[in-house]
Parts: C-alpha cells; structure tokens; sequence
C-alpha cells in the first residue's frame, strides 16, 4: 500500500531505532567537590537514546573497573564532577552530579 515501508530483513524495536551516538566530555577537578578548576579528563562517544541514558552509562563507565577505558587517567565519577553531552544539532548540554542525581548546570561552571 502507498506509504507504507516494510523491513523485510530483520524487526527492529523503537528503542534500537531512537539510540543516537551522542559526544561526551568528562569534566573533573583536582580534588573532588571543588566548584573550580574543572579540566576535561575524557573525550568520547555513547550510545543512547537519551541524555538521563547517556549520563547513566558515563556513570557506569567510570565507576565498574572492567568497563573503565584503558586510556584513562581520571579518578571514578563522583559528586561535583560534570559531563557535556553534545546532541545531533551540536547543541550542548552539561550536567553535574549532586547527591540526587544529575542536575542540568551552566556552562559557566565549567570554564
């Protein structure tokens, strides 16, 4: 029928068809919980459908020794330390995390 596009090879499910690439950067100071002094310890790529997806798995990255990438030289994610997302429209986003959880922040708290 008109308009209607069959996947003939293999059924996909939304969530596999939503999931984006999205660039990150970790954020760190010298010392945790410091409010300034914050320089880029990682630079990379995640796969998620969402931001709340993405920072979950940083999270995980960074703090499960098997998963943390070799080339690492930062310390495990903890409070304070904050992650930029960059999304497909080059708009970025940064995130610290709190003891609730990850806060959307400022950019100003990064420079």
């Amino acid at each position: 029928k008109e308009g209607i596009v069959m996947l003939k090879s293999k059924r996909l499910s939304w969530s596999a068809l939503r999931k984006k690439d999205y660039e990150i950067a970790l954020f760190q100071t010298e010392h945790p919980r410091d409010r300034k002094g914050y320089k880029m310890v990682y630079r990379g790529i995640i796969n998620g459908d969402s931001h709340f997806a993405v920072v979950s798995k940083v999270f995980k990255m960074f703090n499960i020794k098997d998963l943390i990438p070799k080339d690492y030289q930062g310390r495990t994610v903890m409070s304070g330390d904050i992650i930029m997302i960059v999304d497909h429209y080059e708009r970025k986003r940064y995130y610290r995390l709190q003891s609730g959880g990850w806060t959307e922040v400022n950019r100003l708290h990064v420079c």
